[in-house]
């Protein structure tokens, strides 16, 4: 496909942003009237039915973006020629895409400010702002999809709520998602992401060389890049110490396993498909983090003692 150098949203641009989060809010609207169906949804108080009606458009938006992001990085040879400068199609319908998802995602976090805090706001808004910088002055279009691929283990997260809500955190298939997302996240996350990441800044020094990308823009993805993949290592080591004492049997005192229950009720899954912060505990340790739609990215609970 061509590569594009222009700057500024066109119309093409402006009108997929648009169609993209109209389309992603219809579908949040669509759930809750499909969703009341199910005797289980119809058990939720109404902070669950909500994060449960959030996962709708937060899978569908992981399995649209990661497939469609495949698809560009492996077809579009302009693109690989050009990372850093310029667009194609492809790539400007995947980062246009996105950008439409995390308005929608920032306006209905906002609508439910007490549901999901000020700290998942700000992760949209800034989610927005980074892929927003993407489609008006188009650049880093090759990352882009690159780096939602790592939302590819939010798959597995969000599986992960919906058996715990379901009382299904002892079964087998509870077990095995924790696995997959153990592996998904160690082979997405940090071996390819860190490999990727190699890429990233050997092409960013050298746009920094000849002065191509405007120093603001990169210093904001530098510092994105940094910050993701810190994210990513803590996380990891979070999920291999929980998924160590799972398999050891270890258990936390009775007191801290109560509390621990407890903050696990208040974990659920937001709108987006990114990381955030937050705390939980896990069997009496306090965990920090959180893969895409669900708060605590760890593996297995157990329940109070």
């Amino acid at each position: 496909m061509a590569i594009s150098v222009s700057h500024g949203l066109d119309e093409k641009t402006t009108a997929t942003i648009i169609l993209s989060s109209v389309g992603w809010t219809l579908l949040y609207f669509s759930s809750k009237i499909v969703l009341p169906a199910f005797s289980f949804y119809r058990k939720f108080d109404k902070v669950r039915q909500y994060k449960t009606r959030g996962l709708v458009p937060s899978t569908a938006f992981i399995v649209f973006s990661c497939g469609l992001s495949v698809y560009t990085l492996i077809s579009d040879s302009d693109l690989q020629q050009h990372r850093l400068n310029g667009n194609t199609e492809l790539s400007s319908l995947i980062i246009d895409i996105a950008t439409g998802y995390f308005i929608y995602d920032s306006v209905v976090i906002a609508l439910h400010l007490k549901d999901d805090g000020v700290a998942y706001l700000a992760h949209g808004i800034l989610c927005l702002f980074t892929y927003g910088l993407a489609a008006f002055y188009h650049v880093y279009h090759f990352y882009g999809p690159v780096f939602l691929l790592f939302e590819f283990t939010t798959l597995f997260v969000n599986c992960r709520w919906i058996l715990y809500e379901l009382n299904l955190k002892d079964s087998k298939m509870y077990f095995w998602n924790g696995l997959c997302l153990l592996i998904a996240w160690f082979l997405v996350r940090i071996v390819f992401g860190f490999s990727s990441s190699y890429f990233f800044w050997t092409d960013t020094v050298e746009a920094y060389r000849r002065s191509t990308v405007a120093v603001p823009i990169m210093g904001w993805y530098c510092f994105s890049n940094i910050s993701l993949n810190c994210l990513n290592v803590m996380w990891f080591l979070q999920i291999v110490r929980g998924a160590l004492k799972a398999v050891s049997g270890g258990k936390g005192s009775q007191k801290d396993d109560e509390r621990g229950a407890t903050l696990l009720r208040q974990c659920a899954p937001s709108n987006d498909g990114s990381p955030a912060v937050t705390k939980c505990f896990i069997r009496g340790d306090q965990q920090q983090g959180k893969d895409g739609a669900f708060n605590c990215s760890v593996l297995w609970v157990s329940p109070p003692a």
